[in-house]
């Protein structure tokens, strides 16, 4: 699976993933379980053999594949790990951008806020000035009458 691929599974398709190599390791578990068994077997064979020369042979088979199945096991348990790790590395990017947007939003929202309230704050600011002025005019209109009575 690339990459791409990877990155647009959801976190449900990741876990069915993540269960379905574990339980791969299981089955992986079980065989080598089973060729340890016949590891023991040839173990008992061996003993029972009449010569040096015939154990090994015997055992030769067994050898083979009980690498071959420690090798298989190693492998996977290698490549899951990888894969967990690009997975990881994803979530924590993504997680990363996500945090970006919402603090850049948060931002614009509070300028935005922050402009609105500063217009906002000019026009009572604005017409508290021109009521002063339209009073002070109304004053002077006033003692202007009274001056001339």
């Amino acid at each position: 699976m690339t990459e791409k691929e990877l990155q647009h599974l959801n976190r449900r398709e990741l876990l069915e993933m993540l269960i379905a190599q574990m339980e791969k390791n299981e089955q992986l578990q079980q065989q080598l379980e089973k060729v340890q068994s016949k590891l023991q077997s040839k173990y008992i064979a061996i003993q029972n053999a009449g010569s040096i020369a015939e154990a090994s042979l015997q055992l030769n088979g067994v050898f083979e594949s009980v690498q071959a199945a420690a090798e298989q096991y190693l492998e996977n348990i290698k490549r899951m790990s990888d894969q967990q790790e690009q997975m990881a590395q994803q979530l924590q990017a993504d997680a990363q951008k996500q945090a970006d947007a919402m603090i850049a939003e948060a931002d614009a929202y509070r300028a935005k806020a922050y402009k609105d309230a500063d217009d906002y704050w000019q026009q009572v600011s604005d017409k508290a000035q021109a009521l002063l002025r339209d009073q002070e005019s109304l004053r002077q209109l006033i003692l202007g009458g009274r001056n001339s009575t």
